[in-house]
C-alpha cells in the first residue's frame, strides 16, 4: 500500500452514543479508518457499534480491533462481519488476535496460533459464500459472496506471531514497542518471512501500527495521559527489556486489573516512569509527535492507528480534533508532493 493513512481506535469504555459521535467526527476529521475493540465484560458490544458506524458515515474504513476465535463462534463472526459488510458497502475490515481481555476477564487463556489460523480459515471461507466442515456437518453463510468477504487483518506482536500474520492474513497489526527503530525493522522482517512463506507472498497486504497519542504543548502532560497503555505493553513484554522497563513491568504485572484494561484512570499505570512510557507511545508536543510518525512511516507503516488520551482532563475527542489539527494535517501537508 502506497498511500499513507491515519486510523483510530475508539475502545468502547465510553457510552454507546458518545462512541458513536467519535466515530461520525473521525470521518469529518479526515481519518481513513475507525477500529473498535471487542471486550464483553469491560466495553459495549462492538457489532452494535459497528452497525450504527456502517449506516452513518460514508467513507471511513471499519475495522473491528480485535476480535478472537474463544468468545464467538466463527460463524457468528463471518455472519456479523458479513453484515456490516454489507452495511458499509466493502468498508469492513475484520482484525483478530489470539484474545488479551476479553478471554481474561472470562478466566480462560488465550488462543493458540493453530486455533487462529483455523478461526481466520472458516471465515474467510464462510464470508466468501464457500461450504465449510464443522463438528456435525457442513457450514454454510446463506448471504456470504465475495462481495461480503473483507480483508482479514491479525494482531501481533512476538515474532511467531508475526510470521503468522505474513502467511495468513491480509494485513498485520502491530504495537509500537520500545527502541522504535531497531524494534520495529525486527517486527516487520518476521512478517515478510511469514509472507515469502505463504501462497501468495505478492498479495496486497497493509501494515497498521497501533499506538496510543497524547499531544500536547506540555510534554509531561502529554506522557501522563497514555500511561496506561505503556502499562498494557509492559505487562507481557515479547521483546527484551531495558532495565528501567524491566523493572517497570515487573510492578506492572504485580498489579493490573484487565477491568480497568487501556482505561485512562487505570491505577496500575502509574508504575511506570515518563522515560518507559515516551517509548510505546505517540505523545508529546506537536512537533514531536510529527516526527514520531514521519519516521514510522518510513520505516514501512502503511496506517498508524492512534488511540487517542485525553491530557489534563480532556476528552478523547478534545485529542481527536488536537491530533487531526496539530499532527495530521501538519505531516499530510510536509509530506504532499510538489507539483
Amino acid at each position: 500500500m502506497s498511500e499513507r493513512r491515519f486510523g483510530v481506535e475508539l475502545y468502547e469504555y465510553l457510552d454507546a452514543p458518545t462512541v458513536l459521535e467519535e466515530v461520525q467526527l473521525a470521518e469529518e476529521l479526515g481519518f481513513d479508518a475507525v477500529w473498535l475493540g471487542d471486550s464483553q465484560l469491560i466495553w459495549r458490544e462492538l457489532y452494535v457499534l459497528l452497525g450504527a458506524a456502517a449506516a452513518t458515515t460514508a467513507r471511513v474504513a471499519l475495522g473491528v480491533g480485535v476480535t478472537n476465535p474463544l468468545t464467538r463462534h466463527p460463524a457468528v463472526t463471518a455472519s456479523a462481519i458479513a453484515t456490516a459488510q454489507e452495511l458499509s458497502h466493502g468498508r469492513a475490515i475484520l482484525g483478530v488476535g489470539v484474545g488479551d481481555s476479553a478471554v481474561r476477564t472470562l478466566g480462560i487463556p488465550s488462543a493458540s496460533r493453530a486455533d487462529l489460523a483455523r478461526f481466520v480459515e472458516t471465515v474467510r471461507s464462510l464470508t466468501g459464500g464457500e461450504t465449510v466442515q464443522g463438528a456435525a456437518g457442513e457450514l454454510r453463510l446463506a448471504f456470504g459472496s465475495e462481495r461480503t468477504r473483507p480483508p482479514i487483518v491479525i494482531g501481533a506482536s512476538g515474532p511467531k506471531m508475526l510470521r503468522l500474520a505474513g502467511e495468513i492474513g491480509d494485513g498485520v497489526i502491530v504495537t509500537r514497542q520500545a527502541r522504535p527503530g531497531e524494534r520495529l525493522q525486527a517486527m516487520l522482517s518476521c512478517v515478510r518471512e511469514g509472507r515469502a512463506a505463504s501462497a501468495g507472498p505478492d498479495r496486497p497486504f497493509v501494515v497498521c501500527l497501533s499506538a496510543a497519542a497524547a499531544v500536547h504543548g506540555d510534554r509531561q502532560k502529554a506522557i501522563a495521559a497514555v500511561r496506561p497503555h505503556a502499562a498494557r505493553s509492559l505487562l507481557t513484554p515479547l521483546w527484551r527489556l531495558d532495565a528501567d522497563a524491566q523493572r517497570a513491568s515487573e510492578r506492572v504485572r504485580a498489579a493490573y486489573d484487565y477491568a480497568e484494561h487501556m482505561n485512562p484512570g487505570a491505577a496500575h499505570a502509574e508504575a511506570i516512569p515518563d522515560a518507559v512510557v515516551a517509548q510505546y507511545v505517540i505523545a508529546g508536543r506537536p512537533e514531536e509527535c510529527v516526527e514520531q510518525v514521519g519516521s514510522l512511516f518510513a520505516a514501512g507503516v502503511d496506517e498508524i492507528t492512534i488511540r487517542p488520551y485525553g491530557v489534563d482532563g480532556g476528552s478523547r475527542r478534545a485529542m481527536l480534533e488536537t491530533f487531526a489539527r496539530e499532527v495530521m494535517r501538519p505531516y499530510r501537508a510536509r509530506a504532499a508532493p510538489v507539483r
